[in-house]
């Protein structure tokens, strides 16, 4: 799995290339990058709760399908607000389905391996034969919390999350440019993000 930082700079490039109707150079706009393409991860919080960060990591909130629902859910929130439901949705599937893609192309060497891409049609785990990332380490499963907590802060994350900020700085960058050279075509204000 990848870092939160990975996961970041990835959400932030999807975000410059799907957010071409909405006001991206706020920041509203960056904390709903930053906490979507990271909500995935939100499944460590019930087994915080009950001592295992682990146990309920990399399940349904990993699929595709979640990505669809988190995409709905904005929607719907964004026309209660009067801005583009479309837009916003779209938006918000892809950031949330870039952690996923981050989560399939990195190293994961604690089973299951991979994520349940799938779910609900397929209870298989997909994981890329080729790791691109690193492992990010967060525990074993039954790890106290407090174990877990020293295994994130770890010198091997640190490494890792140095190779995820070298590998998608690139990308990162691409994208901006592309959406950069978008605004200066047509800029994008917070008016123009409301309702179709």
């Amino acid at each position: 799995m990848a870092s939160p930082v990975g996961h970041s700079l990835i959400g932030l490039a999807a975000g410059h290339l799907t957010g071409r109707h909405l006001p991206v150079a706020t920041w509203g706009w960056f904390w709903f990058v930053l906490l979507t393409a990271n909500a995935a991860d939100l499944d460590f919080v019930p087994g915080l709760l009950v001592g295992d960060m682990n146990r309920f990591h990399h399940q349904a909130s990993h699929s595709l399908a979640a990505a669809a629902m988190f995409g709905v859910v904005v929607a719907v929130v964004a026309r209660r607000y009067n801005c583009s439901a479309r837009a916003w949705g779209l938006s918000g599937c892809a950031i949330y389905a870039s952690h996923l893609a981050g989560d399939v192309i990195a190293a994961d060497y604690g089973a299951p391996f991979g994520i349940p891409l799938w779910w609900p049609f397929s209870m298989d785990y997909v994981i890329s034969p080729i790791p691109v990332f690193s492992s990010i380490h967060h525990g074993d499963a039954s790890d106290t919390n407090l174990r877990v907590l020293a295994q994130i802060f770890s010198a091997h994350n640190l490494g890792a999350i140095g190779r995820e900020i070298m590998l998608i700085a690139p990308l990162l960058l691409g994208t901006w440019y592309m959406r950069r050279r978008t605004v200066n075509d047509r800029t994008v204000t917070p008016d123009q993000a409301h309702k179709d």
